[in-house]
C-alpha cells in the first residue's frame, strides 16, 4: 500500500508541475451506470479517458465551456462528460491543454470504503474504552477519560463526581456534547428509518459486529449509552463535559486534567428527548429492553420541558467564566422542543406532544433551511411529513411537503449557477461548509422521497462527487479516500499518535471565506480570495481543517444511501428479533 500511495504522489506531483490547471475528478470513483463529469479550471477542446492499466483510450470526448465566471472559484469551469463510459476499471482523464486527473476507479462498489470508512470513523472517536490493535489498526489506544469523566462544574445542578465516561469524542478536541451529540444521532437513525436495506451491514469491524444489530445501529447506541448517564433525576440534561479548557494535542489517554460536567440547558434537553424517542421506536425490534430505557428518559425529558416552558438558562447556555471550551449555545429552544414533541409524537402517539407540534410547527417557517445543530427544525418538520399514524394532520403535511419542494428547487438553482455543482451560494462558504453543502444535500433526498424530480437525487450525488475531489481545489475532504485527500485535519489524534496517516473516514470543514477566524487564513489568503479556494490542510487551521461527528453524519447517510444494498447489506439471516 505504501507503493502505491508514494506512486500515486509521483503522479501528482508532476501534474501539478507541468501544468496549472485542475482535472477535478471524484477520487473515490464513479458508480457504472451513475453521471461522470470532471470539472477542468483551464480551457480545453477535448478529452479522453484511458485505462491505466492497459493504456487504451475508453472514451473520447468535447469539452464544454462553463460560460460565465464562477463566483465562488473565480475560475471558468469546463466540463468532461463520461457517463457513458461504464466498464469497471481504473481511468484517468487528459485533455488537449496537458492536464490530466488522478487515477479514478469506475466500479459498483466504490462507494462502499466511503460509507464504511465514514461510519467506522465513529468507533475511532469513541471514549471511554480501549480501542484495540486488532480492531483499530495503527490508530489504536487504551481506554481514555475513565477516571477524569467528571466532576459537577460549580455551576451546575449537582456536586461531587459522576459517572459518565463513554460516547464519541466531539470533534478535534475530546469533548462531548450533549446538543452535538443529539443531532448526529439523529441524522444516523434516520438514515436507517428510511433505508434500513441500505444500513443493515453487520460486518464493519467494530466490537459489536456480528450481533445481528446493524453496526450503525450499535455505533449510534454506543453514543446514547453516554447521553443516558447525562440525565439529572428530575429530566433535565446536563450540556457537555470538557474541560475548563481545549487539552494539548495529545492522545485521549494522556489527556488527564479534570473535566466538568456543565449545567442543565433546555437546547440540550430537548435534542436528547428527540433522539431517545426516535431511538426507542428503531431500537425496538432489536432490543426491546434498551427502547423501553430510552423512551423513559425521553418522556422525563419531555415532563421536564413542560415544567420549563422558557429557555433554560435564561438566554442559552453559555460558558461560565474561566471556561474556554465550545459552547453549542443557541438562544432559541424552540426547534429543540418541535423536534422533541414529533419524535414523542411519532414513537407513541402522544397527545399533548402532537398538539404542541401543530401549535407550534410553523413559528419559525417551513422547511427554510438545513440540518444543522442549531436548526433542528427542518428535522422536525421532515419527520412530521414522513408519520403514517393515524392522526397525523394531513393539512399540515400536505403544507410542509409543499415547503420541502420549494426549498429543494431554491437549492437546484443554486446546485445549477454553481460552476463546481455546489449547492452553496458564494456567500455560505463558512465554518463547516461542506457540512452546509452535504446537508442541503440530504435535504434534496428527502425532496425525491416525496416525489420529488431525479434532478434532486442527481444534485445530491453532486455534493457527495464534491467532496471528494470535484473542486477547484482538487482535494477529497475526507481523510483516507483518494490520493489527494485531507492529511492534516485539525484532530488531536491525527496529530498525536505518531501514524503518518491521519485517522480515515472524517471529512473536514473545508473552505472558510471568514479568513480572521484562524491564523493561518488570515496569513494566506485575503479579502479578495474567492471563497471556495480559503482552505489550508494544515492542522493549526481549526476553522477550515477540524472535524466534527455532526459534519460526518450526513455524509454516512449520502454515502450509504448512493453506496446502496450489497448481498453482506443484503444478508437475510439480519433481521430484527
Amino acid at each position: 500500500m505504501k507503493r502505491i500511495a508514494l506512486f500515486l504522489s509521483f503522479v501528482l506531483f508532476h501534474i501539478s508541475a507541468r501544468s496549472a490547471g485542475i482535472v477535478a475528478i471524484d477520487q473515490a470513483g464513479y458508480l457504472a451506470k451513475g453521471q461522470k463529469v470532471a470539472v477542468l479550471t483551464s480551457p480545453a477542446d477535448s478529452f479522453v479517458v484511458t485505462n491505466v492499466h492497459t493504456g487504451a483510450i475508453a472514451f473520447r470526448g468535447a469539452v464544454r465551456p462553463g460560460g460565465a465566471p464562477d463566483v465562488a472559484t473565480g475560475t471558468i469551469p469546463y466540463y468532461a462528460d463520461f457517463s457513458s463510459l461504464t466498464s469497471p476499471g481504473m481511468y484517468s482523464v487528459r485533455v488537449t491543454s496537458g492536464d490530466s486527473s488522478l487515477y479514478f476507479p469506475i466500479a459498483d462498489t466504490v462507494l462502499q470504503p466511503v460509507y464504511r470508512s465514514t461510519l467506522r470513523s465513529y468507533f475511532l472517536q469513541r471514549c471511554g474504552m480501549e480501542l484495540p490493535k486488532s480492531l483499530a489498526g495503527p490508530w489504536w489506544h487504551i481506554a481514555c477519560h475513565v477516571e477524569t469523566d467528571g466532576v459537577f462544574h460549580p455551576t451546575a445542578e449537582g456536586s461531587g463526581a459522576a459517572g459518565v465516561s463513554g460516547g464519541w469524542h466531539d470533534a478535534g478536541d475530546y469533548g462531548k456534547y450533549i446538543v452535538n451529540a443529539g443531532v448526529t444521532a439523529g441524522t444516523l437513525l434516520l438514515a436507517y428509518e428510511m433505508y434500513p436495506m441500505r444500513f443493515n451491514t453487520d460486518d464493519l469491524r467494530i466490537p459489536e459486529s456480528g450481533n445481528s444489530v446493524p453496526d450503525l445501529l450499535d455505533e449510534v447506541r454506543y453514543e446514547l449509552e453516554w447521553c443516558l448517564t447525562m440525565q439529572a433525576g428530575d429530566g433535565g440534561v446536563f450540556s457537555k463535559v470538557t474541560g475548563t479548557s481545549f487539552e494539548g494535542f495529545v492522545m485521549p489517554e494522556n489527556d488527564v486534567a479534570q473535566r466538568y460536567i456543565y449545567r442543565i440547558s433546555s437546547t440540550a434537553t430537548a435534542d436528547f428527548a428527540a433522539a431517545m424517542a426516535q431511538a426507542s421506536r428503531v431500537f425496538k425490534p432489536f432490543d426491546p429492553g434498551f427502547s423501553a430505557r430510552c423512551l423513559s428518559a425521553a418522556r422525563k425529558a419531555w415532563n421536564y420541558l413542560h415544567m420549563h416552558p422558557m429557555i433554560v438558562p435564561p438566554g442559552g447556555f453559555r460558558n461560565p467564566e474561566g471556561t474556554r471550551t465550545g459552547e453549542y449555545g443557541d438562544t432559541n429552544d424552540r426547534d429543540e422542543r418541535l423536534w422533541a414533541s414529533v419524535e414523542l409524537y411519532c414513537t407513541t402517539g402522544d397527545s399533548a406532544a402532537h398538539a404542541y407540534f401543530r401549535a407550534n410547527y410553523a413559528l419559525q417557517g417551513l422547511v427554510k433551511d438545513a440540518i444543522a445543530w442549531p436548526n433542528v427544525g427542518t428535522l422536525a418538520q421532515f419527520q412530521y411529513l414522513r408519520s403514517s399514524r393515524a392522526d397525523v394532520d394531513t393539512k399540515i403535511q400536505g403544507s410542509l411537503r409543499a415547503a420541502l419542494m420549494q426549498f429543494c428547487e431554491s437549492t437546484l438553482a443554486l446546485h445549477d449557477a454553481s460552476g463546481f455543482r455546489t449547492a452553496l451560494s458564494p456567500q455560505e462558504y463558512s465554518w463547516g461548509s461542506n457540512s452546509k453543502i452535504l446537508n442541503n444535500a440530504l435535504v434534496l433526498l428527502f425532496g425525491r422521497s416525496e416525489g420529488g424530480s431525479a434532478r434532486m437525487e442527481d444534485a445530491a450525488m453532486d455534493q457527495l462527487h464534491y467532496v471528494l475531489g470535484v473542486n477547484a481545489l482538487g482535494y477529497s475532504f475526507i481523510t483516507g479516500i483518494g490520493p489527494r485527500s485531507a492529511r492534516h485535519p485539525h484532530h488531536r489524534p491525527s496529530e498525536a499518535d505518531g501514524v503518518a496517516d491521519p485517522v480515515p473516514g472524517l471529512v473536514v470543514g473545508g473552505p472558510n471565506s471568514h479568513i480572521g477566524q484562524d491564523a493561518e487564513l488570515k496569513s494566506t489568503f485575503t479579502s479578495s480570495t474567492p471563497p471556495a479556494l480559503c482552505y489550508l490542510d494544515t492542522m493549526p487551521s481549526y476553522a477550515s481543517n477540524e472535524t466534527a461527528i455532526n459534519w460526518n453524519a450526513p455524509l454516512v447517510f449520502l454515502a450509504g444511501y448512493f453506496a446502496g444494498a450489497t448481498p453482506s447489506e443484503s444478508n437475510p439471516e439480519l433481521r430484527p428479533h
